[in-house]
């Protein structure tokens, strides 16, 4: 059911805001994940109602967002109408500093954790918190393991079966703030996410109350409770897998986001611009010793790679093609995400590009919507992985 409500937030969002504009780029792969499954449904919905251009739209924006989008995948598939999803409201207010809260990512965030309470999933809805987590009702810090037991316990005393997400919590009250100054300085990235209850289970989980407030930051680029309750924990407590706190010194990294960034599309791009003059050496002098193709479910080595690209090259004519030509230099994004191949040492990148040429007889590999990981390699950035 997740998926419904982020999709309800979407189309209220966009009847008065741009459809285009990029404000998925701050997301954490997993909600932009989220996000795009949500856009994705909206399209079909859209097509449902005889809005086929607009379906449409919608459809191509969930696959630049995740280019590794399997409709097929998509739990949650019958949705409402989008005219009666248009018709329900406003989209809830948000609190103070508005503008500065990512407020999509973060219900998306809670709906997931939602998720994971209605799939009674003890270990799913456990992996929402930051190790330990701060409950202002009790007071006291409880440990992950403490409440993966409480949440057994629920789930075996309250069955939530036949339960929706509407059953459990007031979806129209969720607000989402800013914490204050003092508060960043302590915890980082840091909001408040506060919402009502509707049903009460006060004597099975400890932080449940008629008025609910979860405190969220962001931890490796992706959010985790860190405390609930009315109140914020003591500012010296930090949960138990806490991450750094701001200000504190970051973890060493070959160079900063932003110089990673440029770095890793000048090695595309210079990648790139080999491939469509047919050189294969110096295109692998941007790809690592082994190169995984995640659609294929697929791992060569540099040199399978080279016989492969020198084959294809021998029919190929690219002309007088260049990089702007093949792909849409205005869709490049560049975030750092979890690899997704295992034993991949160092900080993991990945760039999301559309391409606008279909060269998939010369290169395989070429889809419409593309994505490499990069990793650094003695100061170098080279392509691991791509699908």
């Amino acid at each position: 059911m997740r998926n419904k409500f982020v999709v309800s937030a979407i189309l209220l969002l966009l009847a008065s805001t741009g459809l285009w504009a990029q404000f998925w780029k701050n997301y954490s792969e997993k909600d932009r994940q989220i996000i795009a499954q949500a856009y994705w449904l909206a399209g079909k919905q859209y097509q449902t109602v005889g809005k086929t251009d607009k379906g449409k739209e919608f459809m191509q924006l969930a696959r630049i967002m995740d280019p590794q989008l399997d409709p097929s995948t998509i739990k949650d598939q019958a949705m409402p109408s989008a005219a009666e999803l248009l018709a329900r409201g406003n989209v809830p207010a948000i609190g103070g500093e508005a503008a500065q809260a990512p407020v999509q990512s973060l219900n998306s965030f809670f709906f997931r954790f939602l998720g994971a309470l209605l799939a009674t999933d003890s270990a799913a809805a456990s992996g929402f918190l930051d190790g330990s987590v701060y409950i202002s009702k009790i007071p006291t810090e409880v440990s992950q393991a403490d409440e993966i037991s409480a949440f057994d316990q629920f789930f075996s005393s309250a069955p939530l079966a036949g339960k929706t997400p509407s059953d459990l919590y007031n979806l129209d009250s969720v607000v989402v703030a800013r914490v204050s100054p003092a508060m960043r300085a302590a915890w980082g990235d840091a909001y408040t996410l506060r919402v009502d209850a509707n049903a009460d289970y006060s004597p099975y989980l400890n932080f449940w109350e008629k008025q609910q407030q979860f405190f969220v930051h962001s931890v490796d680029g992706d959010w985790h409770i860190f405390a609930i309750g009315q109140s914020p924990p003591p500012p010296e407590w930090r949960p138990a897998h806490a991450a750094p706190a701001a200000g504190a010194a970051p973890p060493t990294t070959v160079a900063t986001e932003a110089e990673a960034s440029k770095a890793i599309v000048d090695a595309f791009s210079a990648c790139l611009g080999s491939l469509l003059k047919k050189d294969a050496d110096g295109a692998l002098g941007f790809m690592a010793d082994n190169v995984t193709f995640l659609r294929l479910r697929q791992t060569v080595t540099r040199d399978e790679l080279k016989t492969s690209l020198e084959g294809s090259f021998e029919n190929a004519d690219f002309g007088a093609t260049q990089i702007a030509d093949a792909v849409d230099l205005n869709s490049i994004f560049v975030e750092r995400v979890q690899s997704p191949v295992s034993g991949v040492a160092g900080t993991v990148y990945s760039l999301s590009v559309q391409a606008r040429m279909d060269l998939s007889k010369t290169m395989p590999f070429w889809t419409t919507y593309q994505r490499y990981y990069f990793v650094n390699d003695n100061g170098q950035w080279k392509i691991f992985a791509l699908v």
